[in-house]
């Protein structure tokens, strides 16, 4: 039977079936003291990988994670690489730099940025959409080859959130309009929705090869990532929720999840990575642990979506990807 969705801790996965992640290597992105990727990295070092990848936009992010690791599994190394997702170069920069590594045995996705103003990535893209999703479709399309060689039981983990209730993908103006129509929270949810669809064609794309492939909702965690989140916007969630106005665009009605601690946000990406219960539903979207299918609306569901979300950023990145 499948697990029942459960808020645990990361060291609680780990006790179980950490063993698993002995002697690998692991990259993370968006790495820095006030992160969950920071926490999951500090939580990873506990299991004695071969090498942790921490991925920032500055090695200064990375230090106190790195200072951490030593103090407490002096035998685990590390290595910054450093990378902005908003800019295509520097990613492709960044992978090329790892040529000197043969594989990659788990790549997990956590980077983000959440309802700043209106904004574009080095590259023309609205930040959301560029930072969130765009530069993740072109980073699993370089490391690939890497994963790949990791041979059965690697994984790409792309970390999603409950945003994905209320996302969809506006393929007619995923940069709405330059700004004009822009709403904070709607490309919030647009960037989520397009991570959660390109997981579910990767896996389907992928099947046959047995590497894992989740979204994932970490659940509510206070970070840095809610550093945009103006009072104004806190009101206006608050209000919908208050008035039990929260429904998926199939009308389906969710509640606001409860605040939980880094470790506990953690658990669910080690739960893709490695929990053997989860297999039979590769490329699942999961929540608190288990796998959440049901949370997902029909805009997700939805394979001639997924396809023309893949059409769409082979054109944006200007480069197929192809498998």
């Amino acid at each position: 039977m499948a697990p029942k969705q459960e808020i645990l801790k990361s060291e609680v996965i780990l006790q179980k079936y950490g063993h698993s992640l002995a002697g690998k290597t692991i990259l993370v992105t968006g790495v820095s003291s006030d992160s969950i990727a920071g926490e999951l990295a500090l939580q990873l070092s506990s299991v004695d990988p071969a090498l942790l990848i921490l991925v920032a936009r500055a090695e200064s992010k990375v230090t106190p994670i790195v200072e951490k690791i030593r103090a407490r599994h002096p035998n685990v190394a590390t290595r910054f690489l450093q990378m902005d997702l908003g800019d295509l170069a520097s990613i492709r920069a960044a992978v090329d730099s790892l040529s000197d590594l043969p594989k990659i045995d788990h790549f997990i996705s956590v980077a983000g940025v959440m309802v700043p103003p209106y904004g574009t990535t080095k590259d023309g893209f609205e930040t959301q959409f560029g930072v969130n999703y765009l530069a993740n479709f072109l980073l699993v399309k370089l490391l690939l080859p890497k994963i790949q060689a990791a041979g059965p039981s690697s994984s790409i983990i792309i970390v999603a959130s409950s945003a994905v209730r209320s996302g969809q993908v506006n393929f007619d103006d995923v940069g709405y309009k330059k700004g004009e129509t822009y709403d904070p929270l709607v490309a919030y949810g647009q960037s989520n929705a397009a991570r959660v669809m390109f997981a579910k064609a990767l896996a389907e794309k992928l099947e046959g090869q047995k590497i894992r492939v989740y979204s994932i909702d970490p659940g509510a965690v206070q970070s840095g990532l809610q550093r945009h989140f103006t009072p104004e916007l806190t009101d206006t969630v608050t209000s919908l929720a208050n008035a039990g106005q929260m429904r998926d665009l199939d009308g389906k009605p969710y509640s606001l999840p409860p605040w939980t601690t880094r470790s506990e946000g953690a658990a669910t990406m080690i739960t893709g990575m490695i929990d053997p219960s989860i297999t039979d539903s590769n490329g699942a979207f999961l929540h608190n642990n288990a796998v959440a299918e049901e949370e997902l609306h029909s805009h997700i569901r939805n394979r001639d979506n997924w396809t023309r979300l893949w059409e769409l950023s082979e054109e944006l990145i200007g480069e197929k990807f192809s498998l």
